[in-house]
């Protein structure tokens, strides 16, 4: 279930069948239940509805079936929900979506959430679609609740009565215009269908002293998107991090815009009609991320990364850069990097990123790009819009963090390009730490040693 995509035909939808929800009380604030009496009819139409409290829209996706909206008591034989996982839909600080799996038959899809594991004392209640066709088809119910407490630990169970999930947690974002910030979060990417490592990756992301607020994850996620045990995998692998942080995705070429992609992570969306949940921005604390998409519908590169893409970007770094005081910080996230030294970086889908969005973020004053795509950890210098050195001016940052389950890369041709600071061929991922004054970037490797060479901290640019 999807805001619409105008930028992909194949997933555009029918706006006339939108809805606005009223809350049915202050404590079962979603949407008003459903009598499991749809006919089969009405299960096929589009669904597009706003939630209780909530300024985006909630829609299936075009071609899905089983779409129901707000059924409590309908359950079929596998009714136990799978996969269970919160991300944002909008503002971090106020709102959630939690999303899960179960058999095709299942339309219940109820909520239970509260600020004690032992007193979940409110209730929402979302949708239901099917997507796929054979072994590849997916039932997903996503349920979104807005006006939420500001850095706030909510702990929630998802399914329905006598179908209940276990408890789970999550935290809203700090609340925003605030001066004592103090927000972690953690990177990962390329886990490609190795279980095993991924698992690994996970477990350690969520252990530690001071678990991150969210995980960042830089694309590429199974070996091919339209297959959906590798999806299954890949949350089985997550369960450790995704049942206690909410988790933000940027798509990768090997996810494939696939419906099972698609389908599985509500992410933000924006009131601009060509943005999509594949590309969008959020403030968190003292940052401000936008995340896009550089493997648009067909290799679109022209229409979409250097153009309607481009448009939106711009827009959002020039607010974003006249917003510093108050958010110092710019980080953006996708997954072919500008400016890596492996297999991929003399392609030509790799150049024409690099020529298109490096000058973009370099005029804008991006302080971090983080990607994935080249199986490595690399750290950049500090870099102007073409990837020369800067002298004398604060440049731009990147990272590749794409080591969390893929086969590792080594150097193109044996050596560094002239741009990189710091190269090594290592599953690893990162922990960030971010307050007002400080941004901080520890690479570490699976074994839990620190790439000291590939640590960084930024300060605020100058307004």
């Amino acid at each position: 279930m999807r805001p619409s995509f105008p930028l992909l035909a194949a997933l555009a939808l029918v706006a006339s069948c939108q809805d606005v929800l009223p809350p049915l009380s202050s404590t079962d604030a979603a949407v008003a239940p459903s009598d499991g009496a749809a006919s089969v009819d009405d299960e096929r139409r589009p669904l597009a509805y706003t939630p209780a409290g909530c300024m985006h829209t909630v829609s299936s996706l075009a071609g899905t079936i089983n779409n129901v909206l707000g059924d409590r008591a309908v359950f079929g034989p596998m009714a136990e929900p799978a996969d269970v996982h919160t991300s944002w839909p909008a503002d971090p600080s106020s709102t959630v979506a939690f999303v899960w799996r179960t058999d095709s038959q299942t339309r219940a899809t109820v909520v239970q959430y509260g600020t004690s594991p032992t007193a979940l004392d409110q209730t929402a209640v979302g949708s239901v679609s099917t997507g796929g066709t054979g072994t590849a088809q997916v039932t997903i119910h996503e349920t979104h609740v807005c006006g939420l407490m500001p850095d706030t630990t909510y702990h929630y169970r998802v399914g329905g009565e006598g179908h209940w999930s276990a408890v789970q947690r999550f935290k809203t974002g700090p609340a925003p215009g605030r001066s004592d910030y103090d927000v972690n979060f953690a990177v990962s990417g390329d886990s490609r269908d190795n279980l095993a490592v991924w698992r690994q990756v996970q477990d350690a992301v969520a252990g530690g002293a001071q678990p991150p607020d969210f995980e960042v994850f830089t694309g590429d996620a199974v070996l091919l998107g339209t297959l959906q045990g590798a999806w299954q995998q890949w949350f089985a692998g997550a369960t450790s991090a995704q049942s206690a942080m909410p988790f933000v995705m940027v798509h990768g070429n090997h996810d494939a815009l696939a419906i099972n992609y698609l389908m599985q992570f509500a992410q933000p969306q924006a009131a601009a009609p060509e943005q999509s949940e594949l590309y969008f921005s959020f403030d968190y604390g003292p940052v401000h991320f936008v995340f896009l998409n550089d493997t648009p519908l067909r290799g679109d590169y022209t229409g979409n990364v250097a153009g309607t893409q481009l448009t939106w970007m711009r827009a959002d770094l020039g607010r974003a850069r006249s917003n510093r005081a108050r958010v110092p910080f710019i980080v953006a996230v996708h997954h072919k990097p500008c400016f890596g030294s492996s297999r991929h970086s003399s392609t030509t889908d790799t150049i024409f990123v690099r020529e298109t969005w490096g000058p973009v973020f370099d005029e804008y004053g991006v302080d971090l790009v983080l990607n994935g795509h080249e199986h490595d950890f690399e750290l950049s210098k500090e870099l102007d819009g073409r990837g020369q050195e800067v002298s004398g001016r604060r440049g731009v940052r990147y990272i590749v963090a794409a080591g969390a389950g893929a086969e590792l890369y080594e150097l193109a041709d044996g050596t560094a390009r002239a741009w990189s600071a710091y190269y090594e061929s290592v599953v690893n991922y990162l922990r960030v730490h971010a307050t007002m004054t400080r941004l901080e970037v520890t690479p570490y490797r699976l074994d839990g040693t620190i790439i000291d060479r590939g640590r960084v901290t930024l300060t605020p640019r100058p307004l």
